[in-house]
C-alpha cells in the first residue's frame, strides 16, 4: 500500500515538475509566439536562438518568417519592445555604476565600525541595501572575486584565465 502511495507520488510530482516547466517556459515568451502551432513555433526559436547566425542574419531571417506567417505587425511590435527594453537595462546599469562608488564609501565606513555587532553590521548592511539595492549585491559579489579567487586568478585580480587580459606576444 505505501509503496504504491510513494509511487503515486512521484508520479505527481514528476509530471508536476514536467508540466510547470513548460509552463514556465512559455510565459517567457513573446506574446506573439504563445498561440502559434508547433511548426511555427519550432521554426521561429530554430532561427532565434540558433548561434551560428550573426545578429544581422537573425534579423533578416526572422522578418523573413514574420512575414510569410503574416506576423510581421506583431514581430515589428515586439522587436520595437525588445529595444526599448535594452535601452533600459542599459541606462540602469550606467546609472548603478555610478552609484557604485558612493555605495562602497558607505560599506567600507560599516566595515570599519569596529564598535558594532555583527548583527548591528548586517542590519547596517541590510539598510543600504535598500538605499542601493543593485549596488549593495555588485559589491559583494566583486569582493567574493577577489575574496576567493579561482586557482587561475590571484587576489589582485584575474590572470590570463577567463577575463583576464591576454598579453602580446
Amino acid at each position: 500500500m505505501y509503496i504504491r502511495l510513494s509511487i503515486f507520488v512521484v508520479l505527481l510530482l514528476a509530471l508536476g515538475t514536467v508540466d510547470s516547466k513548460h509552463k514556465h517556459k512559455k510565459e517567457n515568451e513573446p506574446e506573439f509566439i504563445k498561440n502559434l502551432t508547433n511548426n511555427q513555433r519550432s521554426s521561429f526559436f530554430a532561427i532565434s536562438k540558433n548561434p551560428g547566425f550573426s545578429f544581422q542574419q537573425k534579423d533578416d531571417k526572422l522578418e523573413k518568417w514574420a512575414e510569410d506567417n503574416k506576423l510581421s505587425e506583431p514581430y515589428a511590435e515586439f522587436r520595437r519592445n525588445l529595444a526599448t527594453h535594452k535601452e533600459q537595462v542599459s541606462k540602469n546599469v550606467s546609472a548603478a555604476i555610478d552609484r557604485l562608488a558612493e555605495a562602497k564609501a558607505e560599506v567600507d565606513k560599516v566595515d570599519a565600525d569596529f564598535s558594532l555587532t555583527k548583527i548591528q553590521r548586517d542590519d547596517k548592511i541590510e539598510e543600504l541595501k535598500q538605499k542601493y539595492p543593485q549596488e549593495i549585491p555588485t559589491l559583494f559579489y566583486m569582493r567574493s572575486l577577489f575574496e576567493h579567487p579561482k586557482k587561475n586568478e590571484t587576489r589582485d585580480g584575474p590572470s590570463e584565465g577567463r577575463g583576464g587580459k591576454r598579453q602580446r606576444q
